[in-house]
Protein backbone atom coordinates (compact mmCIF):
# COMPACT_ATOMS: atom_id res chain seq x y z
CA UNK A 1 0.00 0.00 0.00
CA UNK A 2 3.02 2.27 0.23
CA UNK A 3 3.47 4.89 -2.46
CA UNK A 4 6.96 3.57 -3.26
CA UNK A 5 9.28 0.82 -2.10
CA UNK A 6 12.83 -0.19 -3.00
CA UNK A 7 13.29 -3.82 -4.06
CA UNK A 8 16.40 -5.40 -5.57
CA UNK A 9 17.88 -1.99 -6.40
CA UNK A 10 14.67 -0.98 -8.20
CA UNK A 11 12.09 1.62 -7.16
CA UNK A 12 8.59 0.14 -7.29
CA UNK A 13 5.68 2.57 -7.50
CA UNK A 14 2.69 1.62 -5.38
CA UNK A 15 -1.00 1.92 -6.24
CA UNK A 16 -1.25 5.09 -4.15
CA UNK A 17 1.19 6.80 -6.53
CA UNK A 18 -1.35 6.47 -9.35
CA UNK A 19 -3.68 9.42 -9.80
CA UNK A 20 -7.30 8.35 -9.32
CA UNK A 21 -6.42 5.26 -7.27
CA UNK A 22 -7.03 5.92 -3.58
CA UNK A 23 -6.73 3.70 -0.53
CA UNK A 24 -10.15 2.09 -1.04
CA UNK A 25 -9.34 1.06 -4.61
CA UNK A 26 -5.85 -0.09 -3.65
CA UNK A 27 -7.24 -2.25 -0.84
CA UNK A 28 -9.82 -3.76 -3.22
CA UNK A 29 -7.04 -4.77 -5.64
CA UNK A 30 -4.87 -6.31 -2.93
CA UNK A 31 -7.78 -8.18 -1.32
CA UNK A 32 -8.98 -9.55 -4.66
CA UNK A 33 -5.48 -10.73 -5.51
CA UNK A 34 -5.02 -12.33 -2.08
CA UNK A 35 -8.34 -14.16 -2.36
CA UNK A 36 -8.19 -15.31 -5.96
CA UNK A 37 -4.55 -15.17 -6.96
CA UNK A 38 -2.99 -13.31 -9.86
CA UNK A 39 -5.29 -11.54 -12.30
CA UNK A 40 -5.68 -13.20 -15.69
CA UNK A 41 -6.84 -10.25 -17.76
CA UNK A 42 -8.22 -6.72 -17.72
CA UNK A 43 -11.74 -8.16 -17.57
CA UNK A 44 -10.69 -10.25 -14.56
CA UNK A 45 -9.37 -7.14 -12.80
CA UNK A 46 -12.63 -5.27 -13.35
CA UNK A 47 -14.81 -8.21 -12.35
CA UNK A 48 -12.97 -9.12 -9.15
CA UNK A 49 -12.16 -5.65 -7.81
CA UNK A 50 -15.27 -3.65 -8.71
CA UNK A 51 -13.11 -0.57 -9.33
CA UNK A 52 -14.62 2.60 -10.71
CA UNK A 53 -13.87 3.44 -14.32
CA UNK A 54 -11.44 6.28 -13.51
CA UNK A 55 -9.30 4.00 -11.36
CA UNK A 56 -9.11 1.29 -14.01
CA UNK A 57 -8.24 3.80 -16.73
CA UNK A 58 -5.55 5.29 -14.52
CA UNK A 59 -4.02 1.85 -13.95
CA UNK A 60 -4.01 1.29 -17.71
CA UNK A 61 -2.35 4.61 -18.58
CA UNK A 62 0.17 4.15 -15.76
CA UNK A 63 1.26 0.86 -17.32
CA UNK A 64 0.19 -1.23 -14.33
CA UNK A 65 -1.76 -3.63 -16.58
CA UNK A 66 0.69 -3.86 -19.48
CA UNK A 67 1.20 -7.59 -18.90
CA UNK A 68 -2.57 -8.19 -19.17
CA UNK A 69 -3.42 -6.19 -22.30
CA UNK A 70 -2.20 -6.04 -25.92
CA UNK A 71 -1.62 -2.28 -25.70
CA UNK A 72 -2.92 0.63 -23.62
CA UNK A 73 -5.13 2.25 -26.25
CA UNK A 74 -6.95 -1.02 -26.90
CA UNK A 75 -7.26 -1.56 -23.15
CA UNK A 76 -8.90 1.83 -22.65
CA UNK A 77 -11.42 0.98 -25.36
CA UNK A 78 -12.12 -2.34 -23.64
CA UNK A 79 -12.71 -0.55 -20.33
CA UNK A 80 -15.35 1.57 -22.08
CA UNK A 81 -17.07 -1.54 -23.44
CA UNK A 82 -17.10 -3.37 -20.13
CA UNK A 83 -17.76 -0.56 -17.67
CA UNK A 84 -21.11 -0.34 -15.93
CA UNK A 85 -22.08 2.68 -13.78
CA UNK A 86 -22.37 2.28 -10.01
CA UNK A 87 -25.49 0.32 -9.07
CA UNK A 88 -25.41 -1.87 -12.17
CA UNK A 89 -24.20 -5.46 -12.36
CA UNK A 90 -20.42 -5.75 -12.36
CA UNK A 91 -18.95 -6.36 -15.82
CA UNK A 92 -18.57 -10.02 -16.73
CA UNK A 93 -15.32 -11.25 -18.29
CA UNK A 94 -17.06 -12.03 -21.60
CA UNK A 95 -15.39 -11.72 -25.01
CA UNK A 96 -15.59 -8.22 -26.50
CA UNK A 97 -13.24 -8.77 -29.44
CA UNK A 98 -16.13 -8.55 -31.89
CA UNK A 99 -16.75 -4.95 -30.77
CA UNK A 100 -13.11 -3.85 -30.81
CA UNK A 101 -11.95 -1.61 -33.68
CA UNK A 102 -8.43 -1.79 -35.08
CA UNK A 103 -6.70 1.04 -33.23
CA UNK A 104 -3.32 2.60 -34.04
CA UNK A 105 -0.56 2.11 -31.51
CA UNK A 106 0.20 5.01 -29.19
CA UNK A 107 3.35 6.90 -30.00
CA UNK A 108 6.14 7.07 -27.44
CA UNK A 109 5.24 10.73 -26.87
CA UNK A 110 1.58 9.86 -26.15
CA UNK A 111 2.60 7.15 -23.70
CA UNK A 112 4.91 9.60 -21.93
CA UNK A 113 2.23 12.32 -21.70
CA UNK A 114 -0.27 9.83 -20.24
CA UNK A 115 2.28 8.71 -17.65
CA UNK A 116 3.10 12.26 -16.62
CA UNK A 117 -0.63 12.90 -16.23
CA UNK A 118 -1.23 9.73 -14.19
CA UNK A 119 2.05 9.31 -12.31
CA UNK A 120 3.71 12.71 -12.50
CA UNK A 121 6.73 11.04 -14.09
CA UNK A 122 7.83 8.88 -17.04
CA UNK A 123 9.50 5.71 -15.70
CA UNK A 124 11.32 5.04 -18.99
CA UNK A 125 13.08 8.41 -19.00
CA UNK A 126 12.53 12.13 -18.74
CA UNK A 127 10.54 14.54 -20.87
CA UNK A 128 13.62 16.67 -21.51
CA UNK A 129 15.54 13.70 -22.89
CA UNK A 130 12.89 13.50 -25.62
CA UNK A 131 12.79 17.24 -26.21
CA UNK A 132 16.53 17.86 -26.12
CA UNK A 133 17.20 17.02 -29.77
CA UNK A 134 14.58 19.54 -30.92
CA UNK A 135 16.02 22.38 -28.83
CA UNK A 136 18.61 24.88 -29.93
CA UNK A 137 22.07 23.43 -29.14
CA UNK A 138 22.84 26.59 -27.18
CA UNK A 139 20.26 25.63 -24.54
CA UNK A 140 22.24 24.08 -21.69
CA UNK A 141 21.26 21.32 -19.28
CA UNK A 142 21.53 21.47 -15.49
CA UNK A 143 24.73 19.49 -15.92
CA UNK A 144 26.09 22.05 -18.38
CA UNK A 145 25.63 25.05 -16.08
CA UNK A 146 27.06 23.57 -12.88
CA UNK A 147 30.53 25.08 -13.32
CA UNK A 148 29.64 28.38 -15.01
CA UNK A 149 30.98 31.56 -13.43
CA UNK A 150 28.89 34.24 -11.75
CA UNK A 151 27.47 36.65 -14.33
CA UNK A 152 27.52 34.19 -17.26
CA UNK A 153 24.65 34.60 -19.74
CA UNK A 154 22.86 31.29 -20.21
CA UNK A 155 19.70 29.68 -21.64
CA UNK A 156 18.17 26.65 -19.94
CA UNK A 157 15.02 24.55 -20.31
CA UNK A 158 13.06 22.13 -18.18
CA UNK A 159 9.84 20.91 -16.62
CA UNK A 160 8.57 23.20 -13.85
CA UNK A 161 8.46 21.17 -10.64
CA UNK A 162 8.19 24.04 -8.16
CA UNK A 163 6.80 27.55 -8.12
CA UNK A 164 7.19 29.49 -4.92
CA UNK A 165 6.40 33.07 -3.99
CA UNK A 166 7.67 33.63 -0.42
CA UNK A 167 7.42 36.88 1.52
CA UNK A 168 10.33 38.30 -0.46
CA UNK A 169 9.59 40.08 -3.73
CA UNK A 170 11.20 37.52 -6.02
CA UNK A 171 9.44 34.44 -7.38
CA UNK A 172 11.41 31.19 -7.24
CA UNK A 173 10.98 28.41 -9.79
CA UNK A 174 12.74 25.08 -10.16
CA UNK A 175 13.15 23.43 -13.54
CA UNK A 176 13.90 19.73 -13.84
CA UNK A 177 15.68 18.13 -16.78
CA UNK A 178 17.14 14.69 -17.48
CA UNK A 179 20.22 15.44 -15.36
CA UNK A 180 18.97 17.43 -12.37
CA UNK A 181 17.47 20.74 -11.26
CA UNK A 182 17.86 24.37 -12.34
CA UNK A 183 16.89 26.97 -9.69
CA UNK A 184 15.47 30.22 -11.07
CA UNK A 185 14.91 33.66 -9.56
CA UNK A 186 12.27 35.79 -11.28
CA UNK A 187 12.12 39.43 -10.22
CA UNK A 188 8.73 41.24 -10.18
CA UNK A 189 9.11 43.15 -13.45
CA UNK A 190 10.09 39.97 -15.32
CA UNK A 191 7.33 37.97 -13.66
CA UNK A 192 4.72 40.57 -14.63
CA UNK A 193 5.88 40.52 -18.24
CA UNK A 194 5.80 36.71 -18.51
CA UNK A 195 3.17 35.84 -15.88
CA UNK A 196 1.03 33.84 -18.33
CA UNK A 197 3.93 31.96 -19.88
CA UNK A 198 5.36 31.04 -16.48
CA UNK A 199 2.29 28.89 -15.83
CA UNK A 200 3.21 26.60 -18.74
CA UNK A 201 4.62 23.16 -17.80
CA UNK A 202 7.88 23.35 -19.77
CA UNK A 203 9.88 26.56 -20.06
CA UNK A 204 12.90 27.90 -21.89
CA UNK A 205 14.56 30.63 -19.82
CA UNK A 206 17.34 33.03 -20.69
CA UNK A 207 19.13 34.69 -17.80
CA UNK A 208 22.31 35.22 -15.81
CA UNK A 209 24.15 32.92 -13.44
CA UNK A 210 24.13 34.27 -9.88
CA UNK A 211 26.43 32.75 -7.26
CA UNK A 212 25.96 33.90 -3.67
CA UNK A 213 27.00 32.27 -0.38
CA UNK A 214 27.67 28.90 -1.96
CA UNK A 215 24.40 28.75 -3.90
CA UNK A 216 23.72 29.10 -7.61
CA UNK A 217 20.59 30.47 -9.32
CA UNK A 218 19.67 31.66 -12.78
CA UNK A 219 18.21 35.16 -12.67
CA UNK A 220 15.57 35.06 -15.40
CA UNK A 221 15.29 37.81 -18.02
CA UNK A 222 13.30 36.14 -20.83
CA UNK A 223 10.83 33.23 -20.60
CA UNK A 224 9.06 31.25 -23.35
CA UNK A 225 7.07 28.02 -23.42
CA UNK A 226 8.79 25.00 -24.98
CA UNK A 227 6.98 23.92 -28.13
CA UNK A 228 5.51 20.44 -28.24
CA UNK A 229 4.90 20.27 -24.51
CA UNK A 230 1.56 22.02 -24.16
CA UNK A 231 -0.37 18.77 -23.69
CA UNK A 232 1.45 17.88 -20.49
CA UNK A 233 -0.29 18.37 -17.14
CA UNK A 234 0.15 21.78 -15.60
CA UNK A 235 3.15 22.31 -13.40
CA UNK A 236 2.72 22.48 -9.64
CA UNK A 237 0.75 25.38 -8.23
CA UNK A 238 2.22 28.12 -6.09
CA UNK A 239 3.45 27.02 -2.68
Amino acid sequence: MEKCIIKDESLLLGFLYVRGVGETAAEAIVQARDRGGAFASLADVMQRTGLQREAVESLVTAGALDSKVPDRRTALWEVGLRYRPAGYQQPLPLPVEQDMPQLPQQSGWEVMVDEYHTLGLHPAGHLMARLRSSLDPGILSSQGISELADGTEVTVAGLVIRRQRPLAKAVFLTLEDEFGHVPLVVWPQVFFRYRRVIREPVLIVRGTVSRRDGTMNIVARHVVSARGARHLPKAKDWQ
